[in-house]
């Protein structure tokens, strides 16, 4: 009996060793992994290079006027020029009780005041001469002219004379600025703005 025993304990023992070497490598190969969180959605945050271009400024090319020693505004928005209105002053020269209180030279114009407006502070003209002029300043002054009735009128020279009569001047001269842009065509500004 006991050969019976251990005859059955063996045929139970090797399949009960092969099970376990089984189950060890069962066990072995479904260790458990990293815990690791489970989503729903995955987001990747692509970071893309992003190349900075130089800021070009591009050139404005400006306009030329058409005629010669006419004014034209110069408008910065649409980059064309607006022909200004022309009008002419006369020249009048005043002697107070011959020439014993002094003269004054006026430059007078029709109207009482010019149809044209400047909104912008910052204000262009253009002007385009024949070439034989030196110095602009000296060819082109620009007064501000001063309403009375159904004139303007602006006072260019005053002298005083024997017996001084102090009367107001009417008017003023406006310094400009003028800055050459091609052969025979200026820009003229203002240092200061205009009143």
């Amino acid at each position: 009996m006991e050969k019976f025993i251990k005859n059955i304990v063996k045929k139970l023992v090797l399949p009960a060793v092969l099970l376990a070497g089984t189950f060890i490598t069962l066990q072995a190969q479904t260790k458990p992994v990293k815990q690791v969180p489970k989503y729903d959605t995955i987001i990747r945050r692509h970071l893309l290079k992003t190349v900075i271009k130089p800021v070009v400024k591009q050139e404005v090319i400006l306009p030329v006027p058409e005629f010669v020693n006419q004014p034209y505004y110069y408008d910065q928005d649409n980059n064309k020029l607006i022909n200004l209105e022309t009008a002419t002053a006369m020249m009048i020269t005043k002697k107070k009780t011959f020439g014993l209180k002094g003269a004054k030279q006026t430059l007078n114009m029709e109207g009482p005041s010019s149809r044209i407006r400047f909104t912008t502070k910052d204000i262009i003209f253009f002007i385009k001469t024949t070439g034989d002029v030196i110095d602009l300043t000296s060819y082109i002054k620009m007064y501000k002219f001063l309403p009375g009735g159904e004139k303007r009128e602006v006072t260019i020279s005053s002298k005083e004379g024997v017996l001084n009569d102090n009367e107001d001047q009417k008017g003023k001269l406006i310094s400009i600025n003028v800055k050459p842009v091609s052969k025979d065509n200026y820009i003229i500004r203002f240092p200061q703005t205009l009143e």
